[in-house]
């Protein structure tokens, strides 16, 4: 399968499994994953914690670095930013992340956050490290 259509392998374990977070695949150089919201999402105010759409911006960047480049074997963050733009308190998020620029070892991405009527929640940018696989003999 091309690099332009993977719709994922890839399994969710530890903190993104305990978020409930659901992985979309790749394609198109765009990695999508999706969350829905529940109770132990939110906050005392009642809407998702910033804390979870950091996650997510983080989660959906990283995906998309790994999926950008097969032979990435590690991309841990770096640096991680984010602007938060409105609230949601139930329903999907919508998280889509790119790679928008790539050097011998750092990798920049964005990622963006939408609520079902593709409203913009949340927008982000990180700066992965990355470790490549060596090629085998």
């Amino acid at each position: 399968m091309s690099r332009n259509a993977v719709t994922t392998g890839a399994t969710v374990a530890g903190f993104n499994e305990l978020l409930g977070i659901q992985l979309c695949g790749y394609e198109n150089g765009v990695y999508r994953l999706e969350l829905a919201v529940g109770q132990q999402h939110l906050h005392g105010a009642g809407s998702v914690h910033g804390g979870v759409f950091l996650a997510l911006l983080d989660t959906v960047m990283s995906r998309s670095v790994q999926s950008d480049s097969p032979r990435v074997s590690l991309a841990p963050t770096m640096q991680l930013s984010g602007n938060f733009f409105r609230p949601l308190a139930r329903g999907r998020i919508y998280a889509e992340g790119r790679v928008i620029n790539r050097s011998r070892k750092t990798v920049v991405a964005e990622g963006k956050l939408f609520d079902a009527q593709h409203r913009l929640l949340a927008q982000g940018g990180a700066i992965f490290l990355v470790t490549e696989r060596k090629p085998l003999a």
